[in-house]
């Protein structure tokens, strides 16, 4: 079987990382098409149109088309038989079709700069795990997978002070291969590394698992006037886990930084989805962006604190009943906030953060 591209798969890494191994490709054009841009999003569809310029690949072994199949299926495109004319004679091939209508000129070089290394990364996670979800289980999974790789860039790129350590970075630690035993909500990793050791020698091979979950951000909405908060309560699986008698948590907003959102837009998105509230961006002051547990979470927080106004019934239900939320808001005095802190039924985090970070701002009257 050969294939006729048109669209994301032109570009060879990505081609390379769906099929399993590099695949030659050769200049062709499909008559009648023409490739646009999906009225929904930053993606290519094949409408009527002149002609569409693309590629066809070389023939496919059963392995490579399987995978390639796998991939497409899960953003709902599935083959169609077509005729494509290269400069030796027409080929006949197979498309992706998908049920997108297009809106625009699509380019590819403009969708890599945008979209191609968080794209790259996505698809490895995507392909590694094929043996081990269906089509449609790995459809559901695909943007929690894109908002993990969007994260990984993110740190990536992301160096913070270090004004005190012995200097050591990514370069002291050699990985010695890793496994991935499952993808889901979370994705995890089991790493084997060496690192330098801080008497100058190196340790011996360690194995360490890790939970991968997209970045999050959180917000506790403040009102400095009536010198109240808001927090959200809801049944959370990590307590419930581990047979806490009270899964139910009081915490700041939160949710997970969807790609192409900054935090502090998720920080806006999820008050009004959980607690009814249009935040003034200019009204976020970020308290922290940490690890909330390094040793086996690779996560990064976002935590923030919104100055606003919080009237009596400002607190009420809210969530996503598409994402099974079930929110209740409570609004708390200052005071009784930091006593919950310190007596322990504030449990959560963020929540202690940002409630300690509003007792500093008080005492300094900022």
């Amino acid at each position: 079987m050969r294939l006729f591209l048109f669209g994301t798969l032109l570009w060879p890494d990505l081609l390379e990382a769906v099929a399993g191994r590099p695949v030659a490709v050769t200049p062709a054009r499909l008559a009648g098409q023409s490739v646009r841009r999906a009225a929904d999003g930053d993606w290519p569809v094949l409408t009527p149109g002149a002609g569409a310029e693309g590629a066809v690949t070389e023939p496919l072994d059963a392995d490579a088309a399987a995978r390639i199949d796998w991939y497409e299926a899960g953003y709902g495109y599935g083959r169609a038989a077509v005729e494509a004319a290269t400069a030796d004679g027409p080929v006949a091939a197979a498309v992706y079709r998908g049920p997108a209508d297009g809106a625009g000129t699509w380019d590819l070089a403009a969708w890599r700069a945008e979209h191609g290394a968080r794209t790259l990364l996505a698809a490895r996670e995507i392909m590694a795990a094929r043996g081990a979800a269906s089509a449609e289980t790995g459809a559901a999974l695909r943007a929690m997978i894109h908002a993990r790789a969007a994260t990984e860039l993110s740190v990536r790129a992301h160096l913070r002070p270090a004004t005190v350590g012995a200097g050591l970075d990514a370069g002291d630690v050699a990985r010695l291969g890793a496994a991935t035993p499952y993808v889901g909500f979370h994705r995890v990793d089991e790493l084997r590394f060496r690192h330098r050791r801080f008497d100058g020698g190196t340790s011996d091979p360690v194995t360490r698992a890790v939970s991968v979950v997209a970045q999050a951000a959180t917000v506790l909405p403040w009102d400095p006037v009536r010198d109240r908060v808001l927090v959200v309560e809801q049944v959370r699986a990590g307590p419930l886990a581990l047979g806490d008698p009270l899964p139910w948590m009081l915490e700041p907003v939160a949710g997970l930084v969807d790609p192409g959102e900054t935090p502090e837009e998720t920080a806006a998105r999820e008050a009004r989805e959980e607690a009814g509230l249009t935040l003034d961006p200019d009204a976020l002051t970020l308290v922290s962006r940490y690890y909330p547990s390094p040793g086996g979470l690779g996560q990064v927080l976002w935590s923030y604190v919104a100055r606003c106004d919080l009237p009596d019934g400002a607190a009420g239900l809210g969530g996503l009943e598409g994402e099974a939320e079930d929110i209740r808001g409570h609004l708390v005095p200052v005071d009784d906030l930091l006593a919950m802190v310190e007596s322990g039924e504030a449990a959560n985090a963020p929540l202690v953060i940002s409630a300690q970070w509003i007792a500093l701002a008080r005492m300094r009257g900022v």
